[in-house]
């Protein structure tokens, strides 16, 4: 793919969530106890793997994914996992290459697994690190950090960051509880099976005015729409 300048990115990047600032909240047991999620439906998260990471490390990140959204009788499937060359050093240019990736069946989100070199090292000590990102005009393409070389990453492990982001693509967002987000998954699922009732087989993503997105394709035309707006 022909690199882009950064001017096209830009809207992603303003209404992008960074796992390195704040949390999506812990959750609510209580409200939790209260609400029927209804019957399972099934997330297919499909990755691209950078250098360095192997397949088996990259499904271990998103089993702990699949774990966390259990609670809410949502399965996470992992249709494929595919090699891939983290296209640029910083945020900026891996977030352009992953949302610009058209979304194909069977996939319902696709995220990279980005690995680490000794300049990430290094950066790590002068300018905040983003161990992970969900562009917000979909929902529906992002990256975690998949290997440990810094301080940041002792504290916030990369399996941690998975779970954080994999709310992100559910259309969570920052905050102290996560109970203002159990109403709003419920009605994804309810969308994702309406979908499936109707022959297409998608789990919906989420707009930047946070409403259902119920087609790849227009997952794909929201991104390249905004990408030409700005270009």
């Amino acid at each position: 793919m022909q690199s882009l300048k950064m001017a096209p990115i830009i809207p992603l990047l303003l209404a992008m969530f960074t796992s390195a600032c704040a949390t999506v909240g812990k959750h609510d047991p209580d409200t939790l106890s209260t609400i029927d999620f209804g019957p399972v439906e099934t997330l297919r998260v499909c990755l691209l793997v950078d250098e360095g990471i192997t397949e088996s490390r990259a499904r271990t990140l998103f089993k702990k994914v699949g774990e966390e959204l259990s609670v809410f009788d949502l399965e996470v499937e992992i249709p494929w996992v595919r090699p891939w060359k983290r296209p640029a050093f910083l945020m900026n240019g891996i977030l352009e290459d992953v949302a610009l990736q058209p979304l194909a069946p069977p996939c319902d989100r696709l995220m990279a697994v980005v690995g680490r070199n000794v300049g990430d090292f290094f950066v790590s000590w002068l300018a905040p690190e983003i161990l992970g990102v969900v562009e917000t005009n979909t929902h529906t393409r992002g990256y975690v950090v998949g290997q440990s070389v810094s301080f940041n990453q002792l504290l916030q492990r990369p399996t941690d960051v998975a779970v954080h982001e994999a709310y992100h693509l559910l259309g969570c967002v920052h905050g102290l509880s996560l109970a203002e987000c159990y109403p709003y998954i419920l009605e994804l699922k309810r969308t994702a099976r309406a979908n499936r009732e109707e022959g297409n087989d998608f789990f919906p993503g989420i707009s930047l005015d946070r409403k259902p997105i119920t087609s790849r394709m227009e997952t794909d035309a929201i991104i390249r729409t905004v990408v030409g707006r700005s270009g």
